[in-house]
């Protein structure tokens, strides 16, 4: 009786050691954020993030369309006093110069951060339409 309970004890310190092993030691906090038209929420301890727009004009699934469309999503980012506008989209700009319409850097404080607009959901046709828009923000620190 008494190896039993030693075994058992073995097993639970070494199955609470492996378990404390698999999580992440990283602590910072994510740096993508799930919004609603309207909603703000936090990055961490430094980023604000608004969402002030959504316009969505992507090409419904299950339907043939000339153009893929786009999805195109305003934010407000803030840090302490500074504030910056940012406009991203999905899919393709016809008239713009600009490769990657849905990234962007911006400058908060006088720190540098990556902006990137990573979903605008409900994609159109896919779900009923009483389902509010969100979209998935991420701000990554230079």
């Amino acid at each position: 009786m008494l190896n039993s309970m030693k075994r058992l004890s073995g097993l639970l310190i070494v199955g609470t050691v492996l378990f404390s092993a698999c999580k992440s030691s990283n602590t910072s906090p994510t740096d993508s954020i799930s919004l609603g038209l309207h909603q703000s929420g936090r990055l961490g301890s430094e980023i604000v993030v608004r969402v002030d727009s959504i316009q969505d004009s992507r090409c419904p699934l299950n339907v043939t369309c000339i153009w893929a469309g786009q999805a195109k999503v305003k934010f407000l980012l803030s840090k302490d006093t500074d504030s910056t506008a940012v406009r991203l989209s999905l899919g393709a700009d016809p008239g713009s110069s600009n490769k990657r319409p849905d990234s962007t850097t911006v400058s908060l404080n006088s720190e540098r951060y990556k902006v990137i607009l990573r979903e605008v959901n409900p994609y159109p046709g896919s779900t009923t339409t009483n389902q509010p828009q969100t979209t998935v923000v991420q701000v990554t620190k230079f």
